[in-house]
C-alpha cells in the first residue's frame, strides 16, 4: 500500500501547502508550494483536508431506508437548510442509527476550485474531507483548534465548522443550539502565542500546544468512507494517474498564477463567511422579537416569509377598518389634550386604547365625543398619582 500524505493549505494561504506523512505522523511536518508538493508525493497517495469555513456539515433524521430512494430524496430535506438552491451543491451522507444521516455540503464551485490546482499539478487525490472532522473527538468532548485568526471547531462525531477567531463565541452557541453535548473542550493552539479571549470560560477545558497536522493525523486514518467528498463526479480514476510528468512545469506556472489570483477571493470569503456567521445570529434574534409566538427556527427566510403571507390575509379585511379608527380617535385625542395616549393595540377588529387623563371626567368626556362615530367600551380605568389609566376598545359601528 502506497505511503499516504495528509496536506492542508496553510493558514490564511492558497499557495503555501503543509503535509504529514501518515506513516509518520510525529515527524515534522514539511511545507512548500505545489510544485514542491508535487516532487515529495512521487509514489504516494493524497488524502486533501478542505477548510472548515468552505464545508457545511448537517445532522438530520430522514426516514429512508433504500440507497436509491434517499439519493432522490435528499435534496428536498436539505433546500431549506442551504444557502444557495440544492442543485449548486455536492453532497455525501453517512447513515447512522434511528433514521439519523450525517451530511457534508459544499458548492461545486468551491469543490473544483479546490481541487483545480491539484488535477492541474498531476497530483491525484485519493480523499478529500472537511478538515473539522480531521480533529480529534471522543463523546462528550469537543475539540478547537485555533490557529491565528482561524477557528475550526469539531462538536460531534460528523458535525462542525469554522469561523474567524473573533466570531467564536457564536459559533459555539451555534454548536450548542444544533444539539452539541461535549462537557469539556479540548483546545488544540498552533503556537504558545496564541491567546484566548479575556471573557472565554476557562472551566472544562484542556489546552494543547502542537502543529495542526499532527492534532489532524491521528483523526485522519479514522475518517469514514461514506464522508468522502471525491465521490460522484468527482471520484478520481486510478487511470488518470501516471502521465502528469510531461505537462508538470507547464501545471506549476498555472497554479502558481491561480493560487495568487485567489488567495484574495479565499480571503474575502473567509471574512465574509466570519460576517455571515454573526449576521446569521442577528437574524434569527430579530427573528424572535419580531416573531415571539414561533418557537422553533429552522429557516429563517422561509418562516418568515410564511408569516408575513399570514399578516398579508388579513391586510384585505383588517386594514381599512384599522385606518377609520385610528383616524376618528385621533380627531378626538388632538380635541381633548387632558387625554394622552400611551400606546395601541388592533386586534381582531378592534382598536384598543391605552390611555392617561388627568381625571375620571376627562375620561368620560372623551368617552362620549367618540361615541358619537364609533362603538366604545372601557376594559379597564385605575386611578393612580399621575392621573387615570384606562384601557379602550373601540370599534366601528
Amino acid at each position: 500500500m502506497a505511503e499516504k500524505l495528509l496536506v492542508r493549505f496553510g493558514a490564511g494561504s492558497a499557495d503555501h501547502l503543509e503535509w504529514l506523512s501518515l506513516a509518520e505522523p510525529d515527524s515534522q511536518p514539511a511545507s512548500g508550494t505545489m510544485a514542491e508538493l508535487a516532487m515529495a508525493a512521487q509514489g504516494k497517495s493524497l488524502l486533501l483536508l478542505v477548510p472548515a469555513a468552505l464545508v457545511l456539515l448537517l445532522g438530520i433524521e430522514l426516514a429512508v431506508k433504500n440507497a436509491a430512494q434517499l439519493k432522490k430524496a435528499l435534496p428536498f430535506a436539505l433546500e431549506d437548510l442551504l444557502a444557495e438552491d440544492v442543485e449548486n451543491y455536492h453532497l455525501v451522507w453517512l447513515k447512522q442509527d434511528r433514521d439519523k444521516l450525517a451530511v457534508a455540503a459544499v458548492t461545486h464551485e468551491t469543490l473544483t476550485a479546490w481541487l483545480a490546482p491539484f488535477r492541474e499539478a498531476g497530483l491525484a487525490l485519493e480523499a478529500a474531507y472537511p478538515e473539522s472532522l480531521c480533529l480529534p473527538y471522543k463523546p462528550g468532548q469537543g475539540t478547537l483548534l485555533i490557529e491565528g485568526s482561524n477557528a475550526i471547531l469539531r462538536s460531534a462525531a460528523y458535525l462542525g465548522g469554522g469561523v474567524d477567531a473573533e466570531f467564536l463565541p457564536q459559533l459555539l452557541e451555534k454548536a450548542r443550539a444544533e444539539g452539541a453535548d461535549f462537557e469539556t473542550l479540548r483546545i488544540c493552539k498552533s503556537s504558545e502565542e496564541t491567546s484566548l479571549a479575556n471573557d472565554f470560560p476557562n472551566t472544562g477545558l484542556e489546552i494543547a500546544i502542537d502543529k495542526p497536522l499532527h492534532f489532524m493525523a491521528s483523526a485522519a486514518e479514522l475518517l469514514p468512507a461514506e464522508l468522502n467528498l471525491l465521490s460522484g463526479a468527482y471520484t478520481v480514476s486510478r487511470r488518470q494517474i501516471g502521465r502528469w510528468q510531461q505537462w508538470l512545469p507547464a501545471a506549476i506556472i498555472l497554479s502558481l498564477a491561480l493560487a495568487v489570483q485567489s488567495y484574495a477571493l479565499l480571503h474575502t470569503y473567509w471574512q465574509q463567511q466570519a460576517e455571515l456567521g454573526a449576521l446569521e445570529v442577528k437574524t434569527q434574534d430579530l427573528f424572535k422579537q419580531t416573531f415571539p409566538d414561533v418557537k422553533r427556527i429552522v429557516n429563517v427566510k422561509a418562516q418568515a416569509d410564511q408569516q408575513l403571507a399570514q399578516l398579508r390575509k388579513q391586510q384585505d379585511f383588517a386594514g381599512s377598518s384599522f385606518m377609520r379608527l385610528i383616524y376618528r380617535s385621533g380627531l378626538v385625542l388632538k380635541d381633548t389634550p387632558a387625554v394622552h395616549l400611551k400606546k395601541f393595540n388592533f386586534l381582531n377588529g378592534g382598536l384598543q386604547l391605552h390611555l392617561l387623563a388627568d381625571d375620571i371626567g376627562q375620561l368620560e368626556q372623551f368617552k362620549q365625543q367618540l361615541q358619537s362615530t364609533v362603538q366604545v367600551r372601557i376594559q379597564s380605568a385605575d386611578s393612580g398619582a399621575n392621573g387615570v389609566e384606562a384601557q379602550l376598545e373601540i370599534r366601528e359601528k
